[in-house]
């Protein structure tokens, strides 16, 4: 039986729709950066503490030194085509005067909090190598959100990414959203408010994003690899040295020292999806200083070659949308999951012949598959704007589908957002590649598992053409850190629920709490389960047992 939507007129649904993306553009790692309209300013004077001295392990500085951990090493030849012997242009971003020749500098810093509409905003210093001080400076932004009785200190939020500042999740998250916390959101380097990657005009990032992914012959590979191999220039002329020193080590080591700047002894922590892998980094090189963390919508940290890609999340969350709307009116998408499945399908990859003029832009293949990935991030509440975007674009109208695909790539109105450009900065160099003829060796295969969004959105070359070298790929087991509690969603779509899985397996002492639901992102979903198991945890610090599902 079709479930109807009487009485809704179609005005009110989008708005209803607009609003709830917003909110999960925001939780969920789609934030543009931007934040609510100033409030009435907070009235107190605000006191700036002394810094901390830096006693027994030094901040930032992991007390087994990072070449002592374990690697994966299984890559036959590293970053092959990688362009690095890229020089910067004259126009690279100038970066801030170390504040010393050595890392005590940084450790006697004051914080000092001003007013920011209803909350506190601070900016602090940290090396822009931790290994050489004194070359050069990173700001890093943060924002506080005190609590009522703030007994339990700071708590530190990532929304994830990479490439998203957490100033605007933990705005989202609220005033004492765990009794006796202060929330605190700050900004990773690259991103945000703090020092942030700069790459090219919006013109030419918009060529970059409209090259067909899905190359059917030589003549339209090379153009893939021409353009990717530009954009990695257009940062490396813009951001200079900065491009160089954006791995998730060294975001974690800043997290490091805001802990020890605030006057912490322990990093109590929540991310979602990438954040999840700044937590598992932090508990690797820091366990001893680890205190409660909370790692929600997993992501692969394992090693197997055979582990659910992102695509295949995607192509979950499509089959959990055709299952509703097979079965609710007015979504005229077909009768049956498959029927609307298929003509999902089938229009995107008419669209690598015919895109869609809107505008003085296209919609093309690869823009239209984003468009309706960014739709799947979120719970049910985002299927009837999925709905009404899809049939829209079907009938020549593109202008909301194409919205939604600049959302998830980071562009506004009229230029792109730092997360276009901080996204593909952290994300190669975290990660090594084998090459340009290996990546698209790999896609070809991948599109037998995955024939809508691995077909259609088809890949890039970035990280083939980065110009920056690759950090140590670490095996992560966190010896020696408290219980970590992994939350996973089964019907996730960006990070499938077997990551979560895994992570939970090899931290040594990870705890899995699952959320059999949809949507990504378990602990800001409403679901009363979730939250009463995260709450104990954090407040109360008693850990769920293993293996409990919340319906």
């Amino acid at each position: 039986m079709r479930t109807r939507w009487s009485g809704w007129a179609r005005s009110a649904v989008v708005m209803v729709i607009a609003i709830a993306l917003v909110a999960s553009y925001f939780l969920f790692g789609f934030s543009s950066g931007a934040l609510p309209e100033a409030q009435p300013s907070v009235a107190s004077t605000i006191q700036t503490p002394p810094a901390v001295e830096a006693s027994g392990p030094l901040p930032g500085v992991p007390t087994v030194a990072i070449s002592e951990h374990a690697t994966w090493d299984d890559v036959e030849q590293l970053n092959p085509d990688r362009q690095l012997d890229a020089d910067a242009g004259a126009a690279a971003a100038a970066l801030p005067q170390p504040l010393g020749e050595d890392l005590a500098s940084y450790w006697d810093q004051s914080v000092e909090w001003s007013p920011c509409g209803a909350q506190l905003c601070a900016s602090v210093l940290a090396p822009l190598d931790w290994e050489e001080p004194g070359r050069a400076a990173v700001e890093i932004a943060m924002r506080k959100l005190p609590s009522s009785e703030s007994s339990k200190g700071p708590l530190f939020v990532n929304p994830g990414g990479p490439g998203y500042g957490g100033q605007a999740f933990a705005v989202s998250l609220g005033v004492d959203a765990w009794k006796g916390y202060d929330i605190i959101g700050w900004d990773p380097r690259g991103t945000g408010e703090s020092s942030r990657v700069e790459c090219g005009t919006t013109e030419q990032t918009d060529g970059v994003f409209q090259l067909d992914g899905s190359p059917d012959d030589e003549d339209e590979k090379a153009a893939l690899v021409d353009g990717w191999s530009g954009f990695a220039r257009q940062c490396r002329d813009a951001s200079g040295d900065l491009l160089d020193h954006l791995t998730t080590i060294e975001n974690v080591r800043d997290l490091d020292l805001l802990r020890h700047l605030l006057g912490a002894d322990k990093l109590n922590f929540l991310g979602v999806s990438y954040g999840t892998y700044v937590g598992a980094v932090y508990a690797e090189l820091f366990p001893e200083r680890t205190g409660r963390m909370v790692l929600d919508s997993a992501v692969n940290i394992t090693n197997d070659k055979e582990a659910p890609s992102q695509s295949t999340g995607f192509e979950l969350a499509l089959r959990n949308y055709a299952l509703w709307c097979a079965d609710t009116e007015p979504c005229r998408l077909g009768d049956t999951a498959d029927e609307v499945v298929d003509r999902i399908a089938t229009f995107l990859a008419g669209l690598d012949e015919q895109p869609i003029p809107v505008g003085n832009r296209t919609l093309t293949q690869g823009l239209a598959a984003a468009g309706v990935a960014f739709y799947l991030y979120s719970d049910e509440k985002s299927y009837p704007g999925l709905t009404f975007a899809a049939t829209d674009a079907m009938d020549g109208r593109a202008s909301d589908l194409l919205g939604a695909a600049d959302k998830l790539n980071g562009r506004g109105r009229d230029s792109y957002k730092t997360v276009a450009f901080a996204f593909p900065a952290t994300r190669c160099v975290d990660g090594a590649d084998e090459g340009i003829a290996a990546a698209d060796r790999k896609w070809r295969e991948k599109k037998a598992r995955s024939s809508v969004f691995a077909a259609n959105m088809g890949m890039d070359f970035v990280c083939e053409t980065w110009t920056a070298d690759s950090a140590p790929r670490l095996k992560l087991t966190a010896h020696g850190a408290p219980p970590i509690l992994v939350v996973g969603t089964t019907g996730d779509s960006a990070t499938p629920y077997e990551h979560a899985v895994s992570m939970a397996e090899q931290l040594e002492s990870g705890v899995l709490l699952t959320f059999d639901g949809v949507g990504h992102g378990a602990v800001t979903s409403g679901n009363e389960c979730v939250a009463a198991a995260v709450t104990t945890y954090l407040v109360d610090e008693a850990v769920p047992e293993d293996g409990t599902v919340c319906e």
